[in-house]
């Protein structure tokens, strides 16, 4: 006869028991995941990240408050708490007073605003609850996002980052605030969003990727909020599948690109105006110009669609937004005015003349931006391209919008305007620009309408055919991001952190010797070398698209002693240069004059590096 079991074993194998093993068993792995492989180097740079993030909300819930922004969600919140991070650093970058000390007191400004709010104040229940409503989601919700995290985590190597939106902040962080330099052309152009990553480079190196990150999950996951509360569509899970599946959202979730702030903030500025908070519509537009400047083109387009110019009252609200944009602008105007001397840099390079800036770098410019569409075949062919090739970094979408986009076409559509508004920027945008990135905002507004198709078709075909095309999107965008970020690599241990920058980026063990053995009050010339974010002194430097920072020099100079002697007098200590970046830049944007060119390479000739490593060489001005 079988033996009945004992009840101490029926208690312990219950369920409460079981998953109290489990969960204990779980965090056991997750910390040894933790401590001793790459993810200790991701554990305190994500919770900088999540710091930077609360400070966000924080700080965008006082000023909801302050302003009495009406139905103010957590998007909103953070958005508002992004803008005056931005204003703050803004102002220490403009009057140089950007340093250590200053960071930290606005640090802890930001604690003591974030302890007001959510702990003493009068409504903090109220703050509690908003918070605790939005990120209380099924966990379903989050593990979408698993995927682009993996790649957020890794250290940043993209080209176009280094140089530009993390190295921009890394520029002013080295400089102590604005510099007047015209060689950086996008230091001196509508930079809101570098601005606004400052306070995470100084925090550390990973930092502002994974903050990058969490504030792109934290506006796709509140899209997908509004999209089922105000936009008809009824699965919040099925549309978070679609719009986080898409490759270009994978991409622009792991890499640090301003074309997701752009649309988190032009998104709010629909949202906003939905809700016929115009005013308020109108600042964020001007945010999102002010990030990137051609964000203008969504702009004009809504323009188009939501006002009716002919009725008065349309009109008066209209000069009235425009006016609201231009000042929310302006300080970006009155910045590039005083240290370009020229407040529309680098356009109307005629009007306001530079010596670095000429008609030829501005053609080289809209070269390298390029265009998808010259022909009215290339504008035939645009949805079966967007579904299937990928249009500049990033530019992959994949076949969703492709299936379900055209059953939209059989009935009424809900919120027709909105569709017309994103179709018509996919028809204007490939005209101006390669990089259908930059236009992201229309994919998020089309993901709507393509559940709704989905939703309305019903069935099981229909979400079989959904499920494919998201698992498609997935396998696609894995493709693009580990042709981009090698994730296996430095995951599996083939490399270290510090190898796998190497390994895309060959000059950075020039810039760890630099900031290892070089006084701290040094200044680096910076030649040939773009990719400036890991450099941690002052330096100068120019980008592909300016002329070489080294000209002004070369011109004035008969003698290597008279071209080193012109550059210590400008107070720098080193010359850096990467000869084969030097040589690419000379073969791709002739940033030097072939007589320049051979003039520099004779000067160094005669000058013995501190410090070489495959093409990099690094020489003491002594």
């Amino acid at each position: 006869m079988a033996r009945t079991p004992k009840k101490c074993y029926t208690a312990v194998m219950s369920k409460p028991i079981l998953r109290a093993v489990l969960t204990a068993a779980a965090v056991v792995f997750a910390l040894n995941l933790l401590l001793f492989s790459y993810g200790r180097h991701v554990v305190l740079p994500l919770l900088g990240a999540l710091f930077l993030l609360a400070v966000c909300i924080g700080l965008g819930d006082a000023l909801a408050a302050v302003f009495r922004v009406a139905a103010a969600g957590i998007l909103a919140k953070a958005g508002l708490g992004w803008m005056a991070v931005t204003a703050c650093f803004y102002l220490l970058c403009f009057f140089g007073l950007l340093n250590a000390p200053a960071i930290l007191l606005f640090f802890a400004a930001s604690l003591a605003v974030l302890g007001w709010r959510f702990s003493l104040h009068v409504g903090k229940e109220e703050s509690r609850q908003s918070v605790r409503a939005f990120f209380s989601r099924p966990l379903s919700e989050y593990a979408v996002f698993l995927l682009p995290l993996v790649y957020a985590a890794l250290p940043a190597t993209f080209y176009d980052s280094l140089v530009y939106h993390l190295g921009i902040p890394n520029l002013y962080l080295q400089s102590g605030g604005f510099i007047p330099t015209p060689q950086f052309v996008y230091a001196n152009t509508f930079i809101y969003y570098e601005i606004s990553l400052i306070p995470a480079v100084f925090i550390g190196d990973m930092v502002p990727r994974l903050f990058h990150f969490l504030l792109g999950a934290l506006f796709l996951t509140a899209v997908a909020d509004e999209a089922v509360e105000h936009w008809g569509v009824r699965s919040r899970t099925a549309f978070i599948l679609a719009l986080v599946s898409l490759p270009m959202s994978l991409f622009l979730l792991a890499t640090c690109k301003n074309d997701l702030a752009g649309a988190l903030f032009i998104f709010l500025a629909v949202s906003r105006f939905r809700r016929n908070d115009w005013k308020l519509s109108a600042v964020f537009w001007g945010v999102a110009v002010g990030i990137k400047y051609f964000n203008l083109l969504p702009l004009a387009l809504f323009v188009l669609v939501a006002f009716r110019p002919w009725r008065t009252a349309d009109l008066k609200k209209l000069a009235l937004a425009g006016l609201i944009v231009f000042l929310v602008v302006s300080p970006l105007l009155v910045k590039n005015l005083r240290f370009t001397g020229n407040p529309f840099f680098p356009f109307l390079h005629g009007v306001f003349p530079s010596d670095h800036w000429d008609g030829g770098r501005f053609r080289l410019m809209q070269e390298d931006v390029g265009v998808m569409t010259r022909t009215p075949a290339d504008a035939l062919r645009l949805p079966y391209d967007l579904s299937f090739f990928n249009h500049g970094y990033g530019g992959l979408v994949g076949p969703l919008f492709l299936v379900f986009l055209p059953f939209l076409l059989l009935g009424p559509v809900r919120d027709r305007k909105w569709l017309a508004w994103a179709l018509l920027i996919l028809a204007c945008a490939p005209w101006l620009t390669a990089s259908l990135r930059f236009v992201y905002i229309a994919f998020v507004v089309l993901a709507i309408f393509a559940v709704r198709a989905c939703e309305a078709g019903g069935g099981k075909t229909a979400r079989a055919v959904f499920g494919l095309l998201v698992v498609l999107n997935f396998t696609m965008g894995f493709a693009m991001m580990e042709k981009f970020y090698p994730a296996h690599a430095l995951l599996g241990g083939a490399y270290s952190p510090e190898e796998y920058r190497e390994r895309s980026f060959p000059a950075y063990p020039l810039f760890v010797h630099i900031n290892r053995h070089t006084p701290p009050e040094s200044k680096i010339l910076l030649v040939g070398e773009a990719r400036n974010f890991y450099l941690k002194r002052p330096y100068q430097l120019s980008s592909a698209l300016d002329h070489c920072v080294v000209k002004r020099y070369l011109l004035r100079s008969r003698s290597a002693y008279e071209f080193i002697a012109a550059i210590r007098q400008d107070g720098f200590s080193y010359l850096a240069v990467s000869f084969g970046e030097l040589e690419r830049l000379q073969e791709h944007y002739a940033i030097l004059t072939a007589e320049e060119k051979e003039r520099l390479l004779f000067y160094l000739r005669n000058l013995a590096p501190v410090f070489h490593q495959g093409s990099a060489y690094l020489y003491k001005l002594g």
